[in-house]
């Protein structure tokens, strides 16, 4: 009796063991599908089909990626919530942010769309930007496009430069220095369309070191203009 009570006990604990394995390994093999009408969330990571490299961040301003490139994280920054797009590489090209600050009398809201040049940062933008400070507002909104000079530093090169000119104690010896690496490495604006901080609405051309060179546009008080602009930077009008 003894002996048949052994024989039904341990047949028992293996095909229940058989059983679970079996049950478990037709989660582990097969694609895990979720349908559902509505999700509350902080944040939502889209990975790649290696489990780990993020192609896509859905999140709020405090758990928003700070971005990565050749496949190491840009430091800890503040950014607004948004969408973050990364390529298959796992570097951040893009993405769509949007927020609003309000402090006593001002408020600020800004919505960004942007496209970031391989291993650097954003080089189109659409955007619209707005501070309204005492009754008065300042609004820069459109397309802008910018450029990077040829042989630039890739991002994470710059921010560990950015980081070891940090060490220079002087000021105005340690801003010197960024101006000058940013001078040779950093975007340049090549082209706005849009409204300006002036309120002129149009179109506005740079060289490549960013220097306005050309304007067509209507100004605050609605007179159309064309301007070329000279090495020194006085600008004429074409038109009158």
């Amino acid at each position: 009796m003894k002996r048949k009570f052994n024989f039904v006990f341990y047949y028992a604990i293996i095909s229940t063991s058989v059983f679970l394995l079996f049950l478990l390994s037709s989660f582990v093999s097969k694609d895990k599908t979720l349908t559902a009408d509505e999700i509350t969330v902080k944040r939502i990571t889209v990975v790649g089909e290696d489990g780990t490299t993020p192609r896509v961040v859905i999140s709020n301003e405090t758990r928003q990626h700070p971005g990565r490139i050749d496949g190491k994280d840009i430091p800890k920054r503040q950014r607004d919530a948004g969408m973050i797009f990364f390529n298959n590489q796992g570097d951040e090209c893009g993405g769509l942010c949007f927020g609003a600050n309000k402090e006593k009398n001002t408020l600020e809201h800004a919505v960004y769309m942007t496209m970031d040049n391989h291993r650097n940062d954003q080089v189109i933008m659409l955007q619209n930007d707005e501070t309204y400070e005492n009754g008065k507002q300042q609004i820069y909104r459109g397309l802008q496009i910018n450029e990077y000079p040829a042989g630039a530093m890739p991002l994470m090169e710059l921010v560990a430069k950015e980081k070891e000119l940090d060490s220079i104690k002087d000021a105005k010896v340690r801003e010197a220095a960024l101006n000058a690496v940013l001078e040779n490495h950093g975007p340049k604006k090549r082209l706005f369309i849009g409204r300006n901080y002036n309120n002129d609405n149009g179109l506005f051309l740079y060289d490549s070191k960013g220097n306005p060179k050309m304007k067509l546009y209507v100004d605050k008080d609605g007179n159309p203009k064309i301007e070329v602009v000279d090495a020194s930077g006085k600008a004429k009008n074409i038109i009158q």
